[in-house]
C-alpha cells in the first residue's frame, strides 16, 4: 500500500494568510488543553488558525490531512502512528515502526501507541484536520479512548464543519477541552482593515471598508472572495450586491468572479483538475495534456487562487474544498459526459501508476466507473485483505451494489467473508443466495477461473451455518462433498483465516455463534466428522473441540469439558494460534476453579502467561487471575491483577473488554460497591443485546441481579434472575449461574414462588430448567442467604470455626497468620450479621440464634 507523504505534512502558509494574533492569544490563555476543537463551515480558516497555533510553539507537530478514504479504522489509525514515527527518534522510533508493521487488533495497537507516546521525549501536538469526514463509529470510539488515556506531553486538535459524535461533555467538565467556534472565527472590523492593507486591495474609504465587513459577517472566505474579485475582475469591489449571505451564493460568485476572469488557458487547467483530492503535476500533467502543470500549479499559488500547498518541501497542492466543489458543478456544465469520465478515468490510471491503488479505486467510484473500481478492487483483494482493510472494501462493494453494478464473483465471495466474520449473517446468507442464483445462470463455479471461489463459497457456506447454530447436518455434509471433490487451490491458499483476534472465550466469536450453544446430538456428529483424517489436521478442527470443551463447560460437564479443551490445546500449539490456546487455558482454569481447586487454577495461569509475549493476551489471563484470587477472598490481590490489565501503562486506564469490566464489577461487588458495579453490569448488557452477544447477555444479567440482591431491591433482582434464566433456558446454561452463590440462593426463592404459581409471567421459563439447576448446585433451595454471601475462603474458614478450631489452628490450615485469620473473622461476622463466634458456628449450622 502506497502511504502518502503529503497527507501527513503540515500545510504551509499561503501568501494570503492573515495572521490571527487574536485567536493564537487566546489558545496562548487557556494553554494546551487536552483536546482542542476547531468547529465552522468551510471557508473560516480553521486549518490556517490551527498551522499558525501550533508553528509557533516550536514543538513535535504531527499532522493528518483526512479524506474519505480514511474511515477504515486500520488505514486511519496507521496513518497516525505512522506521522508520529516521522518524528520519533532512537529506540521509541523502533517500536513505533514495529507498531506500525504490527497485526494486531485495533483496539490492542492503540492501547500499545499510547504507551509508546508516553515515553517520548517533549511535547506532541497532534492535529486532525477535516475530522468531519469520519463517519466511521469505529473510529469514533477508539477516538474517545485516545483522548481519555491521553498521555500528558501529548495534545490533540481537530477541525471539522460538522458537530461530532464524541463525548464533548464529559471533556469540557473535566476541564480537558478547548472550543473555538464560528464566533470567535469570524475576521474583526480591525482584522478586515489589516487584511485589505496587507494586501494592497483598494478602497476609498472607511464606510465602504464597513460595507464589506457587513455583507461577508467576518466570513474569511467571503473577504478573500471580495479582495480576488478587485484583482481579476473589472467588477467594483464594493459592489457586493447578491453577497448579502455569502455562504449559498459562493459557489455563483466564485464562477463569475473569480474563474470566468482568468486565461481560458488556465480556466480549462482548473476545471479539469478540479476532481483531484491532491494536485500532483505529473497525473496535472496527463489529465490536461500539458507538460507545464508545475508551473502552473505554482503561479496559481502565488495568486492565491484558493489553493494549499501541502507539503514545504514538495510541490503538491490541493483545492480550497470552496473552490473545488464550484469547479466540479462548472465542469459537469461545461463538459460532456464522455469527457468527465474519460477524465476520472485517466486520473485513476495515473494513480494506479504511482501505486495508489485506494485513491484510485475511490477515484473511479466518485466518476461512476463502476467496472473499472471493480477490476481494480479484484486485482488487489489480496493485499486489501492482507493489511487489514476490510472496512473500506466493505464500503466499495456497498457503492457498487447500491448503484445495481453486478460485482466480479471472487470479490463477491470474498464479501461473504467479510460479513460472516462480523457476524452478519443474514446478509451473508442473503449474499450466498445470490451467487447460487448466478450459478444456476452461468455455472461459474464450475469455471477453471472461479473453481478455487466455489470451494471458498461452499467452505464459507457451511461456516455461516456452524456459527449460526442452524442445520448443522447440512454443514457436515458440505464439508464432506468438499473432502469428496479434493482440495481446490487458489490464491487465498496462503492468507491465514483468523478466527479470534482478541476474545478470552471462543463462544464470543462468530465461530462459537456468539454464546448459542450446540446441543450434544449436534455437537457429537460435528466433533466425529473433525475426527476424520481428511480433517484432523485443519485449524478449524482444533477451534470445534475448543467450542465444545466451552460448551460442556458450561452445560456443567467439567471433566468432559477437560478432555476436549486438551485436544483444542494441542492444535492452538501446534498451529501457534493464541486465539484458540489461550481462551482455552482460561477455560481450563474456570474447571479448576468451579472445583474449587484453586492452586491448580493458578498453576495453569502461570504456564500460560509463559506462552505468549501478546499484550492483549497477557492481560486476558491477569483478568483471569483476578477471578481467581477474588474467589479465594483475595481482594488486595484481585485488584491488583486487575488494574494491572488495562492494556495501558496509566494507573487511572480502565479497559474496554467486557471480560474486565465484568471481573472489575465483581471486585466492586466484593468491596462493597454495588451500585458502582451495577454501573459497569447496565453498560456491559446494553452492548451485548445489541449485538446479541448471549453469554455476555446471561452473565452480565446474573450480575446485575447480585447487585440488586446487595442494594435490598428484591423485586427487581427476581425479575433480572428470570431475564437471565429466560436467556439461559433455550441452550442449557448451567454453570454460569451455579458460579454465582448469591443468585443460587435467590434461585430458590423463585423456584418456590414458581411452584406457588405467584406470577404467570414466569412461565416462559421452564421450571424444569429452574429444577435442574437447584439440583445440581448441590445446596439447599432456601440455604442461608447470609452463607452464600462468603467467599470460598471465608466459607471454608467458618466450616473449621464450627468443627471447634482455634484460630491458631485455622491458622496453620489455612496457611494463614492468625492476625489474617482475626479480620477474616471479623469479616464473617459482618457478613452473617452476628457478634460472636457462637452465633457465627449457629448460621453455619443451619440453626436458629
Amino acid at each position: 500500500m502506497v502511504w502518502l507523504d503529503s497527507k501527513i505534512a503540515v500545510p504551509k502558509a499561503t501568501l494570503q494568510t492573515v495572521d490571527r494574533n487574536r485567536l493564537i492569544d487566546l489558545l496562548h490563555t487557556s494553554g494546551p488543553r487536552r483536546l482542542t476543537i476547531v468547529r465552522a463551515p468551510a471557508g473560516y480558516g480553521k486549518s490556517t488558525l490551527i498551522s499558525q497555533w501550533v508553528t509557533q510553539l516550536h514543538e513535535h507537530i504531527v499532522w493528518l490531512s483526512i479524506d474519505e478514504t480514511d474511515n477504515d479504522p486500520i488505514r486511519f489509525w496507521k496513518y497516525v502512528i505512522r506521522a508520529v514515527s516521522e518524528i520519533a527518534v532512537g529506540e521509541t522510533k523502533l517500536h513505533m515502526l514495529a507498531l506500525f508493521n504490527e497485526q494486531s487488533p485495533l483496539e490492542v495497537l492503540i492501547d500499545s501507541f499510547m504507551n509508546e507516546i508516553e515515553s517520548f521525549q517533549g511535547n506532541i501536538h497532534i492535529v486532525m484536520d477535516d475530522y468531519h469526514v469520519i463517519v466511521n463509529p469505529v473510529i469514533h470510539d477508539i477516538m474517545a479512548r485516545f483522548i481519555d488515556y491521553l498521555p500528558t506531553n501529548t495534545y490533540v486538535y481537530l477541525t471539522s464543519r460538522t458537530d461530532l459524535p464524541l463525548p464533548f461533555a464529559k471533556w469540557r467538565v473535566k476541564g480537558w477541552l478547548t472550543e473555538i467556534g464560528v464566533d470567535q472565527l469570524r475576521f474583526t472590523y480591525d482584522e478586515v482593515e489589516r487584511y485589505y492593507v496587507e494586501h494592497q486591495i483598494p478602497y476609498d474609504n472607511t464606510e465602504l471598508l464597513s460595507q464589506v465587513f457587513r455583507k461577508t459577517e467576518g466570513w474569511a472566505a467571503g473577504l478573500q472572495l471580495v479582495g480576488l474579485a478587485g484583482k481579476y475582475s473589472t467588477t467594483d469591489i464594493m459592489d457586493t450586491t447578491g453577497f448579502n449571505h455569502p455562504h449559498p451564493f459562493a459557489t455563483e460568485f466564485l464562477l463569475q468572479e473569480i474563474l470566468a476572469s482568468l486565461p481560458p488557458i488556465e480556466q480549462d487547467f482548473l476545471l479539469r483538475t478540479s476532481i483531484l483530492d491532491q494536485l500532483d503535476h505529473t497525473i496535472c500533467d496527463a489529465l490536461t495534456n500539458r507538460d507545464d502543470s508545475l508551473q502552473i500549479l505554482l503561479e496559481l499559488e502565488k495568486k492565491g487562487l484558493f489553493i494549499i500547498r501541502l507539503h514545504d518541501s514538495k510541490p503538491i497542492f490541493r483545492f480550497h474544498h470552496l473552490f473545488a466543489d464550484a469547479l466540479q458543478v462548472e465542469l459537469m456544465h461545461r463538459y460532456s459526459d464522455e469527457v468527465v469520465s474519460l477524465l476520472y478515468q485517466d486520473a485513476a490510471a495515473s494513480l494506479l501508476k504511482k501505486g495508489d491503488f485506494n485513491s484510485a479505486i475511490e477515484l473511479a467510484l466518485k466518476g461512476q466507473l463502476y467496472e473499472v473500481a471493480d477490476t481494480l478492487i479484484t486485482a488487489h483483494l489480496l493485499e486489501i485483505f492482507t493489511i487489514g482493510q476490510t472496512s473500506t472494501f466493505n464500503r466499495w462493494m456497498q457503492v457498487l451494489r447500491d448503484n445495481d453494478y453486478l460485482v466480479n464473483v471472487e470479490t463477491l465471495v470474498m464479501y461473504v467473508i467479510t460479513l460472516a466474520t462480523s457476524y452478519e449473517m443474514e446478509e451473508a446468507s442473503r449474499l450466498i443466495m445470490e451467487l447460487d442464483q448466478l450459478h444456476e445462470v452461468d455455472q461459474w463455479m464450475d469455471s477453471e477461473d472461479y473453481r478455487g471461489m466455489g470451494s471458498i463459497l461452499d467452505t464459507i457456506r457451511a461456516f455461516v451455518l456452524l456459527a449460526g447454530g442452524k442445520d448443522i447436518d447440512q454443514s457436515m455434509k458440505i464439508i464432506g462433498e468438499q473432502l469428496d471433490k479434493g482440495r481446490t487451490s487458489s490464491r487465498w491458499d496462503d492468507i491465514p483465516m483468523q478466527y479470534n483476534w482478541l476474545e478470552p472465550t471462543l463462544l464470543r466469536t462468530s465461530v462459537g455463534g456468539r454464546g448459542k450453544l450446540l446441543w450434544p446430538d449436534e455437537i457429537l456428529p460435528l466433533l466425529a466428522f473433525f475426527q476424520e483424517a481428511d480433517t484432523k489436521e485443519k485449524n478449524m478442527t482444533g477451534f470445534a473441540y475448543g467450542v465444545a470443551a466451552e460448551t460442556s463447560f458450561h452445560r456443567n460437564a467439567l471433566d468432559q469439558s477437560l478432555l476436549e479443551l486438551e485436544a483444542a490445546l494441542q492444535f492452538g500449539h501446534h498451529f501457534k494460534d493464541p486465539g484458540l490456546y489461550i481462551p482455552m487455558y482460561i477455560l481450563k482454569a474456570r474447571v479448576y476453579v468451579s472445583k474449587n481447586q484453586f492452586v491448580e487454577a493458578h498453576a495453569v495461569l502461570e504456564y500460560a502467561l509463559e506462552t505468549t509475549t501478546e499484550r492483549h493476551w497477557l492481560d486476558s489471563l491477569r483478568t483471569m487471575e483476578a477471578y481467581v484470587y477474588l474467589l479465594e477472598g483475595n481482594i488486595l490481590q484481585a485488584e491488583q491483577k486487575l488494574f494491572a490489565s488495562t492494556g495501558l501503562n496509566n494507573p487511572t486506564a480502565e479497559s474496554e473488554k467486557e471480560f474486565w469490566l465484568l471481573m472489575t464489577a465483581r471486585l466492586l461487588l466484593a468491596k462493597g460497591q454495588a451500585a458502582d458495579a451495577l454501573k459497569r453490569t447496565i453498560r456491559v448488557k446494553e452492548i451485548a443485546l445489541k449485538e446479541r452477544q448471549v453469554l455476555t447477555i446471561i452473565e452480565a444479567t446474573i450480575l446485575e441481579a447480585v447487585c440488586q440482591v446487595d442494594l435490598g431491591n428484591e423485586e427487581a433482582a427476581f425479575l433480572t434472575l428470570h431475564n437471565a434464566l429466560k436467556e439461559g433456558a433455550p441452550y442449557g446454561y448451567s454453570r454460569i449461574f451455579l458460579d454465582e452463590m448469591t443468585v443460587m440462593s435467590l434461585l430458590g426463592k423463585y423456584l418456590k414462588m414458581r411452584r406457588l404459581g405467584l406470577s404467570a409471567k414466569w412461565d416462559t421459563v421452564p421450571i424444569t430448567y429452574v429444577e435442574k439447576l437447584i439440583a445440581e448446585s448441590q445446596i439447599e433451595p432456601v440455604e442461608n442467604p447470609m452463607l452464600a454471601s462468603l467467599t470460598p475462603r471465608e466459607r471454608s474458614l467458618l466450616d473449621l470455626v464450627a468443627t471447634g478450631a482455634t484460630n491458631s489452628e485455622i491458622a496453620q490450615e489455612l496457611l494463614l497468620s492468625e492476625g489474617t485469620v482475626r479480620v477474616y473473622l471479623t469479616n464473617v461476622y459482618s457478613k452473617l450479621g452476628v457478634n460472636s463466634r457462637t452465633k457465627a458456628i449457629l448460621v453455619a449450622k443451619g440453626e436458629a440464634y
